[in-house]
C-alpha cells in the first residue's frame, strides 16, 4: 500500500495522523533492520579474521599456558600462609591468640589482630546471647589495647623484611663453609615454599617445633644487636662475613643495595624454566612485531 498517496487524498485529520504514525513506525523498523544486518556482517568478518590469526600461531602459547597451569597447581599444595587457631570467643581464646602471635613478624601481628577485631564486630551484630556479647566485647577491648601498645612501642620498626630466595641462594654460595646447620635448614624451608615467606608461618622447625618465621626473628634479634655497627660491604661490593650472617636469614639492613649488587641465583629446576620462559616471551614479541609490521601489511 502507498501510504504517502493515501495520506494525501485523505481529508480526515485523524486518519492523516494515524497514517503518518504508521509510516514513521515502518520507516524506523526498516532502518533498524538494515542496521542489524550491517552489524552481523561486521561481526562475521571480525570473527573470520581472528580465526585466521589464531590459526597462524604455533603451539608455543598453549605450551606456556599449560606450564602456568601446572605452577598454579603446585601452589595449591604449598602450606597455608595464615596462622591457624586464632580466635576471640572469650578472654581465654583471645589470650591464646596473642600468645600464638608472639615472636612473629610485627606487621603480621598487627594485621591479624585488626582482622580479628573486624570479625568480632561483625559477629556482635548477629549475636543475641548476652554472655557471648560480653565475652566478645572483652576480647575486642584486649585486642584494641594490644594495638595501642603496638603503636606506642613502635613495634613496626622491628619488622625484618625478607630478601628474595634467589639472593639468599647466592649468599649461601658466597658463605662457603661458614653456614650453620640452622641457617641451612632455614634456607631449605624457604626453598620448600618457593620463596613465599608468608608460608613459613606454618612450616615448623624440626628441633623445637616452632614455625620458621619465629625462629628467624629470634635469630635476627641477636645478630642485629651483635652487628649493629658492623661494616656491611667489602671494597668490591661483596658482603662482609658479618653481613652474610644476616643475609643467610634472608635479611639485610640495606636491602635496596643488596638487590643491586648481589645477583639472583635460580634453583636447578627454575633455571631451565626461566630460560624457556625468556625464549617464549622473546618469540611472542617477535611474532607480534612481525604481525604489526607496516611493510608486511603493505605486502598483504
Amino acid at each position: 500500500m502507498n501510504y504517502r498517496r493515501l495520506a494525501y487524498i485523505t481529508k480526515a485529520e485523524e486518519k492523516i495522523k494515524n497514517i503518518k504514525e504508521a509510516m514513521e513506525v515502518f520507516e524506523n523498523w526498516t532502518a533498524e533492520l538494515e542496521k542489524n544486518k550491517e552489524g552481523t556482517q561486521k561481526k562475521t568478518v571480525k570473527k573470520d579474521k581472528e580465526d585466521s590469526n589464531g590459526d597462524a600461531k604455533d603451539d608455543s602459547d598453549s605450551d606456556v599456558d599449560m606450564e602456568e597451569s601446572k605452577e598454579k597447581k603446585v601452589k595449591k599444595e604449598l602450606p597455608p600462609d595464615t596462622v591457624p587457631g586464632l580466635g576471640f570467643k572469650d578472654k581465654e581464646a583471645t589470650d591464646n591468640t596473642l600468645k600464638e602471635l608472639e615472636g612473629r613478624d610485627p606487621d603480621y601481628q598487627k594485621l591479624a589482630v585488626r582482622g580479628l577485631i573486624g570479625r568480632a564486630k561483625r559477629v556482635l551484630t548477629c549475636t543475641r546471647d548476652e554472655t557471648k556479647i560480653a565475652n566478645i566485647k572483652e576480647s575486642i577491648s584486649i585486642f584494641e589495647k594490644f594495638l595501642d601498645d603496638f603503636e606506642t612501642l613502635h613495634l613496626s620498626k622491628q619488622n625484618n623484611p625478607y630478601l628474595p630466595l634467589g639472593i639468599v641462594r647466592t649468599c649461601l654460595r658466597l658463605a662457603g663453609d661458614n653456614v650453620t646447620d640452622q641457617q641451612k635448614s632455614f634456607i631449605d624451608a624457604y626453598s620448600s615454599v618457593n620463596g613465599e615467606y608468608k608460608r613459613l608461618r606454618t612450616v615448623l622447625e624440626k628441633d623445637d617445633g616452632k614455625s620458621w618465621d619465629i625462629v628467624r626473628n629470634a635469630a635476627l634479634k641477636d645478630l642485629k644487636e651483635k652487628y649493629v655497627d658492623a661494616k656491611l660491604y667489602k671494597e668490591n661490593d661483596e658482603p662482609t662475613n658479618e653481613h652474610l650472617e644476616l643475609l643467610l636469614w634472608a635479611y639485610s639492613p640495606d636491602a635496596a643495595r643488596v638487590k643491586k649488587v648481589i645477583p639472583d641465583t635460580k634453583s636447578e629446576e627454575e633455571a631451565p624454566k626461566a630460560k624457556e620462559k625468556k625464549h617464549n616471551d622473546t618469540d611472542r614479541k617477535r611474532r607480534h612485531s612481525d604481525e604489526e609490521s607496516p611493510s608486511k601489511k603493505k605486502k598483504e
